[in-house]
């Protein structure tokens, strides 16, 4: 408000506090009816934001619910954890097992002749060591896949036990080495780290002296198995690799560990000792109950938070903020949607959540658990129970995988047809002579490039020794292919084997991006080996149906589209034709999750009645701008007209004193005083 200085010194009026009456007096109106205002648009704003908290909370108990895999958690157990251990994952099935450990498991020990010295030198070379399966029948060493085979460089210079144990143990491949002394010589002791037949050892010398087999220098260390007649055959086996022995119900199985995981899905056995074990597996009933009763508690929280925003008191008379409020109407009526929605199409049991116990109460609106009905219902069916909560998906056929879904995807029953499995590309060489081998590679005939999947590799170079069948040299081509930096980047890797008289390479890769050529080779390996230049036979993506919809195939995985777009199931075996069906479902948790997540984003409902909120506050300060300058111009134009009034009335006071002095001053006016 402008400074008073002057005015009211003619008039003796309070001229600053008439104009502040009176300017008050035009605003106190519009202020008290914007401060109305504005709290209100306050008030309501802050009941948004805790409706939205309370919608976010609601949403953290849907949390368990958000894959089937969650609720279906079991517990496994061994009536003797000094015969073995048991570990379940949430694939297991309930049952009981009877379990009789025969043997453990154990790994191969070679030992070495005796040496008067750990510290004397033996030579330079190298050894190549494999784990693999020896089959005594046939004479046969077949190589373990999962073990690459490698190779250890000794120099002269660091050749005695002692560093030869060293350079072992540093290469970390799955050998233990040790030097004892037995008496007065030593030996060199060497230990799988795994156990079972298919990680026998078997040790390749290639001796710088040229002699590979004999008993002098490194060549005294070789083991090969298939060798009968004494040579390279030169340390000792102090324990034959032994895989484990059980008996579950009566049928024997045999594991190349004591870790058992591939015999009863989802179980992990851990043999400790021999003897016998009963085990059973239930489901963690517990676990999905609690999940269950959070769900409600949230959404019951949920309701008393809506009611205390949106409610009238009949006895106070006062309402909650959001009394009335379109946008509650809208967030609860779609929560209520689903939490009544049927799921008769994937579902014929429990078709809802009041047919296993969970019913709304009409005059709260808040959820109730019958837990015995519940109980009975998780027990009796609880693919069924799952269906009503999660976002699930399940195949009648062993080999066809749910693997994912999208928000577009409707759920229902879909029967699958496959009309074209997938294929790895492959590669065969030119059938070869019985006389092939022994194969001598050196460097004539010793390098090669390969495109895997469309990838060039770099220079493959074959290491230079002597090959005495195909599955030797198959096994170092695999190798190196396998190390190559380009192909290793890309992820591009091969098997290979060697069938029918040829070296056959087959890409890991499923579908039509798979694919092997050779790109160019040494001459020699070209005709020796028959590895001829060129492209094999390319892969080929699955091809099928999931109901009347198409479907895109990407190696061995179909994906819907239309009305199924994003389902995704996995082709893992068998032949062509009809496959069963799948079961995709989107329960009241997966749905309520998608319906909050679409309240709360940037753009939704909730954020929209923010928007609103902000958007009003800011017309209502913009009217307080307008107001005080309006009171402002009224401030200015009352002390115009006061400063007027002001001065006539001093003018008029100055007026009358003169007439009053003029008055006294006449004649008779002094005796007519003293009269």
């Amino acid at each position: 408000m402008a400074s008073i200085s002057s005015a009211g010194i003619g008039s003796g009026l309070d001229v600053p506090a008439l104009v502040e009456k009176l300017v008050n007096a035009e605003g106190d109106p519009i202020r008290s009816r914007l401060d109305r205002k504005e709290a209100k648009l306050q008030a309501g704003l802050s009941a948004i934001g805790t409706l939205k908290s309370a919608l976010s909370e609601f949403q953290s108990s849907l949390g368990g619910f958000q894959k089937m895999e969650s609720l279906q958690s079991m517990a496994a157990t061994s009536d003797d954890e000094g015969i073995l251990t048991v570990t379940a994952s949430n694939n297991a099935q309930e049952g009981e097992y009877e379990i009789d450990v025969e043997e453990l498991a154990r790994s191969q020990r070679l030992v070495s002749i005796g040496f008067d010295s750990d510290f004397m030198p033996l030579g330079s070379g190298s050894l190549r060591i494999q784990f693999g399966t020896y089959n005594e029948d046939n004479n046969d060493f077949k190589p373990n896949p999962k073990q690459e085979l490698r190779i250890i460089e000794i120099q002269d210079d660091r050749s005695s036990l002692r560093d030869i144990q060293k350079a072992i143990n540093d290469s970390k491949i799955g050998l233990k080495a040790s030097v004892i002394k037995d008496g007065e010589v030593y030996r060199l002791v060497l230990t799988s780290e795994h156990e079972g037949t298919e990680n026998s050892i078997r040790i390749s010398v290639q001796d710088d002296d040229g002699e590979n087999l004999d008993m002098v220098s490194l060549s005294m260390l070789s083991f090969d198995p298939t060798y009968k007649d004494g040579k390279g055959r030169n340390m000792v086996e102090s324990q034959t690799a032994r895989d484990a022995e059980i008996e579950i119900d009566g049928l024997t199985v045999f594991s190349s560990s004591n870790e058992v995981d591939d015999v009863i899905d989802g179980l992990t056995i851990s043999l400790k000792d021999t003897g016998s074990a009963d085990i059973e597996v239930k489901l963690n009933q517990i676990q999905v109950v609690e999940r269950i009763q959070s769900l409600v508690q949230g959404h019951n929280n949920l309701i008393d938070a809506v009611s205390e925003l949106s409610g009238f008191d009949p006895e106070s008379r006062i309402a909650g903020p959001l009394n009335g409020d379109s946008t509650v109407r809208t967030v609860m009526n779609q929560v209520r949607r689903i939490m009544s929605s049927s799921f008769a199409h994937v579902n014929h049991r429990y078709q809802s959540l009041a047919d296993i116990g969970i019913t709304t109460q009409s005059s709260t609106g808040k959820l109730t658990i019958n837990q015995s009905k519940l109980q009975r219902s998780i027990e009796e069916d609880l693919e069924e129970v799952i269906n009503l909560f999660s976002k699930s998906g399940r195949t009648d056929d062993p080999q066809i995988n749910y693997l994912k879904a999208s928000d577009r995807t409707a759920s229902g029953t879909y029967p699958i047809n496959i009309t074209q499995k997938p294929t790895k590309g492959g590669y065969a060489g030119i059938r070869l002579d019985r006389s092939s081998f022994p194969f001598y590679v050196q460097e004539s005939n010793d390098e090669f490039i390969i495109k895997v999947n469309g990838v060039k590799s770099g220079p493959i170079k074959l290491d230079h020794g002597v090959y005495y069948s195909g599955h030797e040299l198959a096994d170092e081509i695999q190798e190196k292919v396998n190390q190559d930096a380009n192909l290793v980047q890309k992820e591009a890797k091969i098997w290979t084997s060697f069938y029918d008289r040829r070296l056959i390479i087959i890409s890991e890769k499923l579908g039509s991006g798979s694919s092997i050529e050779l790109v160019s080779g040494d001459y020699e390996l070209q005709e020796e080996m028959g590895l001829s230049l060129g492209r094999g036979q390319d892969g080929e993506d699955i091809k099928g149906s999931i109901g009347t919809y198409r479907t895109l195939g990407t190696g061995n995985v179909l994906t819907g589209q239309q009305d199924i777009d994003g389902l995704q199931i996995e082709f893992l075996g068998g032949g062509e034709g009809h496959r069963g069906k799948i079961v995709y479902s989107e329960g009241v948790a997966a749905q309520m999750d998608q319906l909050i997540n679409g309240f709360l984003q940037s753009q939704g409902v909730i954020q929209s009645r923010v928007d609103g909120y902000g958007e009003r506050l800011t017309d209502i300060e913009q009217e307080r701008r307008q107001l005080a300058r309006k009171l402002e111009k009224s401030e200015e134009r009352y002390l115009k007209q006061f400063t007027k009034l002001d001065a006539l009335i001093g003018s008029m006071n100055s007026t009358s004193q003169y007439l009053n002095n003029q008055l006294k001053a006449l004649p008779g006016a002094r005796s007519t005083s003293r009269n």
